[in-house]
């Protein structure tokens, strides 16, 4: 086989990583950009480091000492410190001190592997041979006292961060570092310094897109923030002082516990956008009490209510049930002159957990309900949490002029809620 291919199988597996580290800082994602360039420009160097010992190595192979020697020679030493340059980098960006030493290493092989340097400086032939022997080898000790240095001030001492991890990195890269240096396995450095690099894009990949992920998360819960607001319709409001500014006249006993009421009721609308899912049942039970007792009061013996509660012993996602209540008492009672009925229900079957929400209202066509140009923002989110959150089925029967059924199955023991900090479903619209 000619060089070429010689290379190409000694240095299989290292050329598929740094081509590898190509192909991923290639994918469009969330890391910067300038990662992206320092992790190109080190693989580069690898590459050029593993290429141009193979060439010294067959110079010297075939005891060729030209001037293609000398300059293969100067480079493979200048050039074996920059790894772990990089290798700082990644932890100590802004120092460009670190540099010096990789610079010093340079010039003193510059002035061994030049003659008239050499002259110029005065320096022996025996002290350029201890120098180009041992430089490069002192020069890579003293970048490992830096990057240990620097990984302890920065990140333990700082962050308090675990450090096994970093020690069986480090302990497995030294290792290779003596091994190469010694002799023992030539070029297993670059390959391990390969290794570390695609490793280290690979988890700053991973923890950019977690880091993505809780931003998307942040701003899940504000448009959460803004549903829960937009749910208390300035209708309601209104209505309801003006029902307390006419109690106030007739009744300021009255008066005043609907005022209590009524500031429980938007406490526990801003409170369900806190770091809660879900909370119990009886919870959301008497937030929905606290509803119709303040629409009760505006609607007399229009709105009647009843409750069949015989389990309560299960958690619901928050505020989920008060907008069926609410899309109960808006759409389907006070669309009739005479009023009606909103019966809520709660039974245990098994291990199952039923919620059933029932009125006697106007009622609407399910076929349909998609056509009337409205987005029914209300049912459709609870019905998305409930799936996601409480892995709940929602099923809705509606006939026009006979009311509406909203049945709420929950499950138990089988499927325990959870809460969910990623994965969100798109669903259609359902409800009125």
């Amino acid at each position: 086989m000619n060089p070429i291919q010689n290379y190409l199988v000694e240095n299989f597996i290292f050329l598929i990583i740094v081509f590898s580290t190509y192909f991923v800082v290639s994918v469009k994602s969330s890391v910067d950009r300038d990662i992206k360039v320092r992790m190109t420009i080190n693989m580069t160097l690898l590459l050029l480091i593993s290429i141009n010992a193979f060439y010294l190595g067959y110079l010297n192979d075939r005891g060729i000492s030209s001037g293609a020697w000398v300059l293969a020679s100067f480079f493979f030493y200048a050039l074996r410190p920059l790894p772990m340059v990089a290798m700082i980098r990644m932890v100590d960006k802004k120092k460009a001190a670190n540099y010096i030493p990789a610079g010093l290493n340079a010039l003193v092989y510059l002035t061994c592997f030049s003659q008239r340097l050499q002259g110029a400086l005065g320096m022996s032939q025996n002290l350029a041979d201890f120098l180009a022997q041992y430089t490069c080898t002192i020069t890579e000790w003293v970048y490992w006292i830096i990057f240990l240095f620097v990984l302890n001030m920065k990140l333990y001492k700082v962050s308090n961060k675990n450090p096994l991890g970093a020690f069986c990195f480090i302990s497995v890269l030294m290792t290779a570092n003596i091994l190469d240096s010694a002799g023992i396995r030539p070029g297993i450095l670059v390959k391990t310094y390969a290794i570390s690099f695609l490793l280290y894009y690979l988890m700053i990949h991973v923890y950019i897109s977690q880091q993505v992920n809780r931003e998307k998360d942040i701003k899940l819960r504000e448009q959460r923030l803004s549903m829960m607001l937009s749910q208390i319709q300035p209708h309601f409001l209104y209505n309801t002082l003006n029902t307390i500014t006419a109690l106030c006249r007739t009744n300021p006993k009255l008066a005043e516990e609907t005022t209590v009421k009524f500031s429980k009721y938007l406490r526990e609308n801003m409170y369900g956008v806190d770091s809660r899912e879900v909370h119990p049942f009886s919870q959301e039970l008497d937030h929905i009490k606290i509803y119709l007792d303040i629409e009760k009061l505006r609607f007399g013996s229009r709105l009647n209510i009843v409750y069949d509660i015989q389990s309560t012993d299960f958690d619901v996602p928050v505020l989920t049930l008060q907008p069926i209540v609410e899309n109960a008492v808006k759409h389907g009672i006070c669309k009739r002159l005479e009023g009606g009925t909103v019966e809520i229900k709660s039974q245990k079957i098994g291990r199952d957990h039923i919620i059933t929400i029932i009125d006697d209202g106007e009622g609407f066509d399910p076929e349909r309900v998609h056509l009337d140009g409205k987005k029914h923002i209300g049912i459709a989110n609870a019905y998305e949490r409930l799936k996601n959150t409480a892995k709940a089925q929602m099923d809705i029967e509606s006939m026009p002029g006979f009311g509406t059924k909203v049945r709420i199955l929950i499950p138990g023991e089988r499927e325990k809620i959870q809460r969910l900090e990623g994965e969100r479903r798109e669903i259609h619209s359902i409800g009125r």
